[in-house]
């Protein structure tokens, strides 16, 4: 007989198991601290992709801004001029205005056809350029 007590051995296949969860907590965490970390990183990718765009569109709404100032700029520089022009096979003094298709207006002589040009210019604020019957400049 023996006086000391035994100690009762732990069964392998408890010990297994336990250190199989632990084991399979662990991987979890892990898994979850990737996927964690991943979207971390997307957000960051998200946020510098952001503040790219944001810098590119403000450059983009200066550069629009630059152009319509540049554009008004230039149609207030660039007044349109009326035309005073005889043509020769309708044998009439044609007015046009600058980059226009149409022509305004026809007068038989050039003296009525420059009483209309001033007015038109007038109402419009704006200049007026006649040529002689040649074609060639004669004044503004």
């Amino acid at each position: 007989m023996c006086f000391f007590k035994r100690k009762k051995k732990e069964n392998k296949s408890d010990i297994k198991l336990e250190d199989s969860v632990e084991k399979q907590e662990i991987e979890q965490n892990k898994t979850v601290a990737k996927k964690e970390e991943k979207k971390a990183e997307i957000k960051n990718t998200e946020t510098k992709k952001d503040s790219k765009k944001q810098k590119t569109s403000k450059k983009e709404e200066v550069k629009e801004e630059s152009k319509q100032n540049s554009s008004n700029e230039e149609k207030a520089e660039r007044k349109s001029v009326y035309r005073v022009i005889y043509n020769k096979e309708s044998k009439v003094w044609n007015i046009k205005k600058d980059g226009a298709k149409r022509i305004i207006d026809s007068k038989t002589t050039k003296e009525e056809a420059l009483k209309r040009v001033k007015e038109l210019s007038e109402n419009k604020d704006t200049g007026f350029v006649v040529y002689k019957k040649d074609g060639k400049f004669q004044k503004k």
